[in-house]
């Protein structure tokens, strides 16, 4: 897949495509774990490379949770497309959605989220947010992408855990703290597809996106 020390190293991380997958639940008594990481794929993407990881977190049991996340990386070059790709397009449904909620995004929300352990200064400092292209700090993707997925467990799995087994989605544009979500839900199956936008500019944030009902929970 080419040699990543050296153009894919230099290279500026600018978006990211998350998968979860629960495979096993977290023992609720506690317990060590293990994580474990691997590049999957690098695929040719406009001006740079669309990079895939895979991190697999597992208990003395075996494995709990599959990660997988692709991050563009601006200006790399001088390497081989690997073919295989985890992207995948989901199309929105053809009629009105079945749940539809607004949430704001607090304004201290990425103040928050570095209690996750994402120091990334983009999220609080204005020069540096300014020097990347925004007018201000943005939102954490991953926050948003945890409202987003907070909502459809709400209103289409019944607040139930047992009813989720993975979530999939896409970041298509930045938010800014204060905010508001625009989570639009349609069950199709074993699938909620979801949407999310910026309901001050009409913008799409998270897209390409759903969560995967578990069948042994789920009220379909």
């Amino acid at each position: 897949m080419g040699d990543p020390e050296g153009p894919l190293q230099q290279a500026r991380p600018s978006a990211v495509r998350p998968y979860v997958e629960c495979i096993r639940p977290l023992d609720p008594e506690g317990g060590d774990v293990t994580i474990k990481s691997r590049l999957i794929g690098i695929h040719k993407r406009g001006s740079g490379a669309s990079v895939e990881t895979e991190c697999i977190i597992s208990d003395d049991k075996g494995p709990l949770y599959r990660l997988v996340s692709g991050a563009f990386l601006v200006g790399a070059k001088d390497f081989k497309d690997s073919g295989v790709t985890n992207s995948e397009a989901v199309a929105v449904p053809k009629r009105n959605a079945d749940k539809e909620v607004e949430v704001k995004v607090s304004e201290t929300a990425p103040l928050l989220y570095r209690l996750s352990g994402d120091y990334n200064p983009l999220h609080v400092e204005e020069s540096l947010a300014q020097m990347n292209g925004f007018e201000a700090p943005i939102n954490h993707g991953l926050c948003s992408f945890g409202i987003s997925c907070h909502q459809v467990l709400k209103h289409m799995l019944d607040n139930d855990g047992s009813k989720f087994k993975a979530i999939k989605g896409r970041f298509a544009s930045p938010v800014l703290p204060g905010q508001t979500l625009v989570i639009k839900m349609w069950q199709e199956k074993d699938r909620v597809i979801f949407t999310t936008s910026v309901k001050e500019t009409g913008k799409v944030c998270i897209n390409n996106a759903y969560v995967l009902i578990n069948q042994g929970g789920a009220k379909l």
